[in-house]
């Protein structure tokens, strides 16, 4: 033949193609390149090279396949192994046992490709028929051979296929104990071979083992994450129940794919439901979980205290350091309290002494006035009643460095009438510019604020009635008494009574004895004008009554009406009250 050259006859070829397989001289390049390539793949990945005129087998790889093959566990080939293989149906070849029928029971899964293609081969060059044939051995049927040829393109050609078988394997056990069987003390014992098993459906590897009571929480926690998250390859297309190829139509093949997916998703679910049982069983029992979440409770326990203590501690700390405050912001307080005292009593001491200074210059003015009959020469009479008043208006009014100097001159020449009345002349002359100064720079409203303040009839009437209106415990009262006075008052040419007004004008009813009494007017008519209704005789005379009658004598305001005359006794005591209240104002206003 043309192109062709003969080579070594390969006893596999024979047996598998039987013809002889030939070299052919071609370009590696092409679509020509690519189908030797296909034909070399279905050749088991053998070809034959030519070395020095001999020829030998090569792996793709230019190097002789090394990969151990481990025969010794492959199952033995004998009567029993024939027996088998006469009892399998050839029409049926989906429910045999693969691994078995190559002789591989005891490897199954873990049985290397290398290993099912050797087993293969050795199946082949002893059960094929052609080589029973030759030997002479009698054939009782040919149709095992079928299904030696079913388990190797079953696992032995495709790695998906495989895989499906692989997935579905009758030998493998799905079982999972139950929670009454698990326990703290047979819990690795049971539950570790299982994971063991189902490791092998993991599409990451290597998966993650359950490990021991050793073993560190970050790997067991992995470890739960890991097959939480379980990410499996196992499918279950070798057990669909309709073989698509055998629809008549593209429609029927269609609507039996569709059945084949749906069991196969429902069977999908189950495998997940049985890993998630399995996991939440196994981490619900997991004696080393329990003790992670008791860890975790004792260390959130010791933090929880931890962070009350130190809260605890910043409250204490917060409140020492307002005590502390508090005691400074005292203390400070206490010392400025002290100094304000010490100054307030310095203050008071000299305040004092300046009073006790100024009562005995005032004293002693009083006295030399008396000593010389008030510089009048003689002993009663308006004369004297007038230099009285002169005598107090210049005590109440005088400073006391002034009053000091008047009495020191005073001295020098108390035996001069004349001299005596020019010096206090010329002292009420000097009092009289500084209080003209003073009044003129007051405004105008503040003159006429402080002009006198007259009480007639109706008004003290009025103030009678509106105290009976309005007792006391009303709210305001003397504003509301105030207000009701000047908006019945006949007589509203006049300032309007202000509230300290008409509480000293109802002082002075209350020191005169009247009560609520049904004749208001009469009782209002009671009430005397007190700076208006007494004459300069009726003055001097009560001065001199004061005087001479002794404040001891129980009968002493009678006997001062009758030296009066013209007043009772109640209008004595209301002058007398009168005189007080304006030598404590005079007082007051000098202090000032």
């Amino acid at each position: 033949l043309s192109g062709f050259r003969v080579m070594a006859v390969d006893p596999l070829a024979v047996a598998v193609y039987g013809f002889f397989q030939r070299e052919r001289v071609f370009e590696e390049a092409g679509h020509y390149w690519e189908a030797r390539v296909i034909r070399h793949r279905c050749t088991l990945e053998k070809r034959c090279v030519k070395e020095n005129g001999k020829s030998r087998e090569e792996s793709p790889s230019g190097k002789e396949e090394e990969e151990a093959i481990r025969v010794d566990l492959f199952d033995a080939d004998g009567d029993k192994y024939m027996k088998y293989l006469m009892k399998l149906d050839s029409n049926n070849c989906k429910e045999q046992d693969h691994y078995k029928v190559l002789g591989l029971s005891k490897l199954r899964n873990e049985a290397t490709m290398a290993e099912i293609r050797h087993a293969y081969r050795q199946k082949v060059l002893k059960h094929h028929p052609d080589k029973k044939k030759a030997k002479g051995i009698p054939i009782p049927n040919e149709e095992y051979y079928v299904c030696i040829t079913k388990a190797f393109e079953q696992i032995g050609m495709n790695e998906q296929k495989r895989k499906a078988y692989d997935s579905v394997d009758e030998k493998f056990d799905d079982n999972v104990p139950t929670e009454k069987t698990v326990s703290k003390d047979n819990f690795f014992k049971l539950l570790h071979p299982v994971f063991e098993r189902n490791k092998r459906w993991s599409n990451i590897q290597p998966a993650p083992g359950l490990g021991d009571t050793k073993t560190a929480r970050e790997e067991v926690e992995f470890f739960y994450n890991f097959w939480f998250d379980w990410d499996s390859w196992r499918e279950f297309s070798y057990l669909d129940e309709e073989d698509k190829e055998k629809g008549e139509d593209r429609w029927e093949r269609r609507e039996m794919e569709k059945m084949n997916k749906a069991e196969r998703e429902r069977r999908r679910k189950d495998e997940m439901k049985r890993i998630r049982k399995l996991v939440e069983m196994a981490y619900a029992k997991d004696p080393r979980i329990s003790q992670f979440k008791k860890d975790d409770k004792d260390n959130k326990e010791r933090a929880k205290i931890e962070k009350q203590r130190a809260a605890r501690e910043k409250i204490e700390e917060e409140e020492r350091k307002k005590r502390e405050e508090e005691e400074r912001i005292k203390k400070a307080k206490e010392e400025e309290q002290r100094k304000a005292k010490e100054e307030k009593e310095a203050e008071k001491a000299k305040k004092a002494e300046a009073k006790k200074a100024l009562s005995e210059q005032r004293k002693r003015l009083r006295t030399m006035a008396e000593g010389n009959k008030y510089w009048t020469g003689v002993d009663v009479g308006d004369e004297v009643v007038t230099m009285m008043e002169r005598i107090e208006r210049i005590c109440f009014q005088t400073a006391i460095d002034d009053l000091t100097a008047l009495c020191d001159r005073v001295e020098k020449v108390v035996l001069d009438d004349d001299a005596v009345v020019t010096i206090f002349d010329e002292l009420e002359g000097t009092t009289t510019v500084k209080k003209v100064k003073k009044v003129e720079a007051k405004p105008a409203n503040e003159e006429k604020e402080n002009q006198k303040v007259t009480w007639s009839s109706d008004e003290n009437t009025l103030l009678i009635k509106a105290t009976n209106l309005y007792p006391a415990g009303t709210v305001e009262r003397w504003a509301v008494v105030a207000e009701y006075l000047n908006e019945h008052r006949k007589d509203k040419t006049g300032r309007p009574k202000k509230e300290k007004e008409v509480i000293q004008q109802a002082k002075l009813v209350q020191a005169l004895g009247l009560k609520a009494v049904e004749n208001v007017k009469e009782a209002a008519s009671t009430v005397p004008a007190p700076e208006a209704s007494w004459s300069t005789e009726e003055q001097r005379k009560l001065e001199v009554s004061l005087k001479s009658i002794p404040a001891s004598d129980p009968d002493r305001w009678t006997r001062i009406a009758e030296a009066v005359e013209t007043k009772s006794k109640k209008e004595c005591i209301t002058r007398y009250k009168y005189i007080v209240d304006l030598v404590k104002k005079n007082k007051a206003a000098g202090a000032h």
